[in-house]
């Protein structure tokens, strides 16, 4: 089981998969809320909910990785919207999608645009689809068109920055409006970063990309240039640590004080929620 989360109004979605995806509503009590669907693929025989979003128009969408799709539901769980699927998908050319890990959406309606990552060692990992343009965008990795990305885990969208998690090559790479802008070297793998409004990042890591178990898990909060502010949670198994996370989401509050950091850890299994300081409110207790 793994797992990956969402904040959008105030609800968290929560998306945890093993051979079937399921996608869940949560409010910040741990609390569950009305949406609650699974889905599996029937060619495949497997579905995952490796990242989710939610777009302005309250569709849910979701990165299918064994499927090569991803899909778009309803709150309902009504399936509306399939991108991918075929068996080209996998090859590395612009618009082919290989094998989602992660999308983050922008706008609404026909001003939608979505940001899709696929796994692996491919130059057209990361992908800006344009709907009412009808067109496909592929980002140049470290702003080389020869060149390629190295195991993409997770992608956060803040204004017209993106930040890319690339955790084969222990860095998160950082484009504006579309271009490269910088890189952040990390001394361990990244597994998923949110960002917040004044450009400071939350940032899941388990390993160093070497040795994913020689390394402790964390999640860390950096500067915007990347430099360690203080460590939010150390590896471990109990409440306030983490144990290989997967995916973290942030829900920015007037300030500090109430800002809220979830993390779904423990292969899926437990979701936290953390301050900006570091305290822990405690675990969820039924996903």
């Amino acid at each position: 089981m793994h797992g990956s989360l969402c904040f959008k109004n105030g609800v968290l979605y929560v998306g945890r998969y093993a051979k079937t995806a399921e996608v869940a509503a949560f409010d910040l009590d741990g609390n569950r809320l009305e949406t609650d669907f699974r889905f599996r693929d029937e060619e495949a025989g497997r579905s995952a909910a490796a990242g989710i979003a939610v777009d302005d128009d309250h569709r849910i969408w979701v990165a299918d990785t064994p499927a090569g799709r991803v899909r778009a539901f309803t709150l309902f769980g009504q399936e509306v919207v399939s991108i991918g699927g075929t068996p080209e998908e996998h090859e590395d050319v612009a618009g082919r999608l290989g094998a989602p890990v992660d999308v983050v959406t922008d706008g609404e309606d026909e001003e939608l645009t979505l940001w899709i990552a696929s796994t692996g060692v491919r130059r057209h990992a990361v992908q800006q689809f344009l709907a009412h343009a009808g067109r496909v965008r592929s980002l140049r990795p470290l702003g080389d068109p020869e060149g390629r990305f190295r195991g993409l885990s997770g992608l956060a969208l803040v204004g017209d920055r993106l930040y890319a998690c690339e955790a084969g090559a222990s860095r998160i790479q950082v484009f504006r409006a579309g271009e490269f802008h910088y890189a952040i070297g990390l001394d361990q793998a990244p597994c998923a970063v949110a960002t917040l409004s004044d450009g400071r990042l939350a940032v899941a890591v388990a390993g160093d990309a070497g040795d994913p178990d020689a390394a402790a898990s964390a999640v860390l909060l950096l500067d915007a240039a990347g430099r360690l502010l203080r460590v939010l949670a150390g590896g471990g198994e109990a409440d306030g640590e983490v144990s290989h996370p997967s995916d973290i989401a942030i829900v920015e509050g007037g300030h500090d004080g109430d800002t809220r950091v979830a993390v779904i850890d423990r292969d899926g299994d437990r979701v936290q929620v953390f301050t900006l300081a570091g305290r822990c409110y405690g675990a969820f207790h039924e996903l």
